[in-house]
């Protein structure tokens, strides 16, 4: 009667450790996906920083030739 339940405790054993491996298996993958999506995200940041400090000096370069060509109008408004 003992080697029934033992048979039937190493069964039940056996599959909860089957399902357990598959669970951390999946998530070990979603953790590897994760840090993957991190990265990434990381990136885009760097870059979104990098396209907006580009998008500022081009900005700051209109701006400074805007303030000349109201500098010169005026200029040659006077003159007229």
């Amino acid at each position: 009667m003992n080697e029934i339940f033992y048979t039937i405790g190493g069964i039940l054993v056996s599959v909860i450790s089957y399902f357990l491996k598959k669970t951390m298996d999946k998530l070990s993958d979603v953790e590897k996906l994760s840090n993957e999506n991190k990265n990434q995200i990381d990136l885009l940041k760097v870059e979104h920083k990098l396209e907006m400090k580009g998008l500022t000096e081009k900005f700051d370069e209109l701006k400074h030739a805007v303030n000349e060509l109201i500098k010169e109008i005026k200029e040659l408004n006077k003159r007229i």
